[in-house]
């Protein structure tokens, strides 16, 4: 690793209360995997995905488009520091991949390919460059490399009907697929399925509620070790507090990364 400002990342899902209530499987999937390129500069791949609430076996659906995500663009990733290969029509020939592993998948174990619906919400992040992709609600959120503000990457899409969403699973979505193939480098990111995005979003102003991230993001720059792999306790902990579920009782599904360093006080010895 040929820089000191490497990814901390942690990532975590939470069964929403109206799912523990009716027997319901939690249907949001969340994961995130830090790789190096060839000259050794870390890049970060991270995803979430909502299943749909009323298909059949949307917990798989969500699973399997997480992991496809990670395998995919991080072997992009490693052979391409610059993401430069990472184009809107390679990632929607991605995306089109994706739908046809689901259709293998629904026709293995006789299902329909609509019991697997869910969104995607992906970032491929380099040094130099950012990649994003969004299919339905929920947000990324990045603060770009020495910014104070969070912003929101795409809005939360929403369907004809209150509380509806796009699906990858539906006819004629491609042409609603939301990518960003030129983004600037960013320090810190967070993604996160519709269940908490009322929370973090100001949904009338259409702006994101910083101190909402700003704590989690300072305790990130403290790891010395990054957490990707394993879901995190502690978000874990958080995304099931009473304070969490007292505001929401959907799934809920987090993501969240920082390469910058910790603050250091300015009387150190005073610190310790």
């Amino acid at each position: 690793m040929t820089s000191d400002r490497w990814w901390r990342t942690a990532f975590a899902t939470s069964i929403g209360t109206s799912h523990e209530k009716t027997g319901s499987p939690c249907q949001d999937a969340a994961d995130c995997r830090v790789v190096e390129d060839l000259n050794g500069e870390q890049i970060l791949i991270a995803a979430v995905s909502d299943g749909a609430g009323t298909a059949a076996h949307s917990e798989i659906g969500s699973k399997q488009t997480v992991s496809e995500f990670l395998e995919h663009f991080s072997g992009v990733a490693q052979r391409d520091a610059t993401l430069e290969t990472i184009t809107s029509t390679s990632v929607k020939r991605w995306f089109r991949s994706l739908v046809e592993s689901l259709k293998d998948t629904a026709t293995r174990n006789g299902h329909e390919l609509r019991d697997y619906s869910c969104t995607i919400l992906g970032a491929v992040l380099a040094r130099t460059a950012s990649i994003y992709v969004q299919l339905g609600d929920g947000a990324i959120v990045v603060a770009t490399e020495g910014g104070d503000d969070y912003a929101w990457v795409f809005w939360p899409q929403n369907g004809e009907y209150a509380n509806s969403t796009f699906f990858v699973t539906q006819p004629g979505v491609e042409e609603l697929l939301q990518i960003e193939a030129e983004g600037p480098p960013v320090d810190e990111i967070a993604i996160f399925s519709d269940g908490i995005e009322r929370l973090v979003l100001n949904m009338s102003e259409r702006t994101v509620h910083g101190p909402a991230f700003q704590p989690i993001f300072s305790w990130l720059a403290t790891l010395e070790e990054d957490q990707s792999g394993l879901p995190s306790p502690v978000l874990e902990s958080y995304l099931a507090s009473k304070h969490i579920n007292s505001r929401t009782d959907d799934d809920k599904s987090l993501v969240m990364a920082t390469r910058r360093l910790a603050a250091v006080p300015e009387n150190v010895e005073a610190a310790v």
